[in-house]
């Protein structure tokens, strides 16, 4: 009888703390590495969206006459979907954007009188990641 006992194979404690040991370090360097990368995927996520904004600006654009961002989204130029974009100046949030086309030099304004004024002194953000003026 106890050389049954003896044969049978098992895991012990503490081969099974080492595998909990071991998991809990693997799990303590992905968690940060994985939220920088989401958060690192929706910073590139705002400047693609940027980017469109800006090549259908060009598009759009007959000549410097200053229009808002919604004329391109309504005008099926394109699709903004959820990203909100905002302008800020001086602390101050605006969600009417001004665009100016000069040539490929694109700016935004938050007034349409700023904009005719040309003093571009903003900084635009999609979904809360500054993309203009680039950082």
């Amino acid at each position: 009888m106890l050389k049954l006992l003896k044969s049978k194979k098992g895991v012990t404690l503490v081969e099974l703390l080492a595998v909990v040991v071991i998991l809990g370090i693997i799990a303590a360097i992905a968690v940060p590495t994985i939220g920088g990368l989401i958060e690192r995927q929706k910073e590139n996520a705002a400047g693609a969206t940027y980017d469109t904004i800006v090549e259908a600006a060009i598009l759009y654009a007959e000549d410097d006459t200053p229009f808002q961002i919604n004329t391109l989204v309504s005008s099926d130029f394109i699709d903004l979907k959820d990203n909100l974009v905002t302008i800020t100046e001086a602390g101050t949030t605006f969600v009417n954007v001004w665009i100016v086309v000069d040539g490929n030099t694109v700016n935004f304004f938050e007034s349409e009188a700023n904009a005719l004024a040309g003093t571009p002194t903003v900084t635009l953000y999609v979904n809360g990641f500054q993309v203009y003026p680039s950082v």
